[in-house]
């Protein structure tokens, strides 16, 4: 591991201030992670109740959408959740030149060649926005938001 000679003159107590305040992002993080899900079961309890005591398929397709929006914001969450947990490692590691008290998660990653493609700089956009594969698939989100979405098609089958 190599230090880079910038960061070798920081004060170990505003590196450590600096680690803190990248701990209470990834923090908040997972309690808006959290905070989702509990707002999305009253939701999806209730238009699913309602399709089956109802026999109404549209209030089932919109519980379906519900858990697809709720699955997106957490999916999210997620997304910005491990660029801060990148963060957190570069400033540690100090594998990175990262300014004093950043909270910005894109200084830890590495800059796009100076040879990528117009495609390729499009692609690391996207993925600086929308979730990849790997959130989506994670065990906080897929098995959640997927059991309810089946759930949910399911229902609205059953409602017809």
């Amino acid at each position: 591991m190599t230090q880079l000679p910038e960061q070798a003159a920081i004060d170990p107590d505003d590196r450590r201030k600096h680690l803190d305040y990248i701990q209470a992002v990834v923090t908040r993080m997972s309690a808006a992670s959290s905070a989702a899900k509990g707002w999305l079961l009253p939701v999806v309890t209730a238009t699913y109740g309602y399709s089956l005591t109802k026999r109404v398929t549209s209030v089932a397709l919109l519980g379906v959408g519900a858990v697809l929006l709720f699955g997106f914001l957490d999916a999210n969450y997620l997304r910005q959740e491990k660029a801060y947990r990148r963060l957190y490692d570069a400033v540690a590691r100090r594998t990175h030149e990262i300014p004093l008290f950043s909270l910005d998660p894109s200084h830890a990653d590495d800059p796009a060649p100076p040879a990528a493609t117009p495609l390729q700089k499009i692609w690391l956009r996207i993925h600086r926005w929308f979730p990849n594969r790997t959130v989506w698939l994670s065990w906080s989100v897929a098995p959640f938001y997927g059991a309810l979405v089946i759930v949910g098609c399911l229902i609205a089958t059953l409602a017809q």
